[in-house]
């Protein structure tokens, strides 16, 4: 089985080239900087009115980018690409943004220049393939994060956390959706649709920090240990997850600038002995909590790009010899329990 795994993130974008013939240690890697970054850097490098097009995709450093380019030159935005701004395209208007259908862009692009977003750039097959790497596919597997789409009242952070609850008593497994998602998860089902126009073979849609954390649980430290804390330290979110078997029995994530190491321990330390809360984390800035079960980890892992900063507080998992592919691991770990 061939499977291309991408791991898109906010400051990088994870690749891996797996072919279980020849299994993680001889799978090609690549680490390349995000789409949001990439995106960023056109709109601040512009010097005019912008035409934008495409898919919704992953916002931060996108998404300040166009704020700030609002403020002095015209921002046309389609529907799709609007919801990278906000979900509430009322809101998105406020900004400044002017939402315009697809069949406006050509029209607009005389007069503006033109930028089409996606989280996934579809120039990596060819780019894949000239160095001759097969790139037919069985399964195209990526991770985003999706907020999901808020009911009214209800905080993004709120929504965030929510469809994570959902998910915890099916297993980390359950975090992957094949060839189908949910609409409310506005994100992942841009980007499946975007995908199918392009690839007919399987695609697997899966939240980052849970496939970070399947990830980890390859590293060869920890993988037959009973019970472990696996925390993911990413650009913009940390996750933790604890673990007894394959079952989860508690988790909680939290925004990266918002935590330091002493703050990160004094969460483990609840997060295991089963007493942290939901309000403690959010009321704190995060996103929420949740346990079902006590643990007394044999093992505390850390990956993720910021996950220097907690250097001590557990090892730094490496599955396959590379802390960057703990994603792209995960990702393929799913596909291989699945078909």
């Amino acid at each position: 089985m061939r499977i291309l795994a991408i791991d898109v993130g906010a400051g990088t974008q994870d690749i891996m080239v797996y072919d279980d013939k020849g299994g993680f240690d001889n799978a090609y890697k690549l680490v390349l900087p995000s789409p949001t970054r990439l995106f960023a850097a056109k709109v601040c490098n512009s010097k005019g009115d912008l035409v934008i097009s495409g898919d919704i995709m992953g916002g931060g450093p996108f998404t300040r980018a166009v704020l700030e380019h609002v403020r002095e030159h015209k921002v046309y935005m389609t529907e799709t690409a609007a919801r990278t701004i906000r979900d509430n395209l009322a809101i998105v208007k406020s900004y400044g943004i002017e939402i315009i259908t697809d069949d406006e862009v050509e029209r607009i692009r005389e007069n503006a220049e033109p930028i089409f977003v996606s989280d996934i750039n579809r120039q990596l097959l060819p780019f894949l393939s000239s160095f001759g790497i097969e790139t037919a596919f069985d399964v195209i597997a990526i991770a985003v994060q999706d907020h999901g789409v808020a009911p009214k009242g209800v905080t993004d952070r709120e929504n965030r956390f929510h469809l994570i609850e959902e998910k915890v008593e099916g297993g980390l497994d359950a975090f992957g959706y094949f060839d189908t998602v949910p609409e409310n998860l506005s994100r992942m089902h841009s980007l499946l649709h975007s995908v199918k126009r392009w690839y007919d073979g399987h695609i697997l849609l899966m939240d980052t920090g849970p496939a970070a954390v399947l990830g980890s649980l390859e590293d060869e430290r920890i993988k037959d240990k009973a019970s472990v804390v696996c925390i993911n330290v990413g650009n913009a979110h940390t996750i933790a997850m604890s673990l007894v078997g394959n079952r989860i029995v508690g988790v909680f994530e939290h925004h990266t600038r918002m935590l330091d190491k002493q703050k990160l321990d004094y969460y483990i330390k609840k997060l295991s002995d089963g007493t942290i809360t939901n309000k403690e984390v959010f009321d704190d800035g995060g996103h929420g909590a949740l346990v079902v079960g006590r643990n007394k980890p044999d093992i505390i892992s850390l990956t993720g790009p910021r996950r220097a900063k907690m250097k001590g507080l557990g090892i730094f998992s490496a599955p396959g010899g590379d802390m960057m592919m703990t994603g792209p691991v995960g990702l393929i770990k799913v596909v291989l329990n699945s078909l």
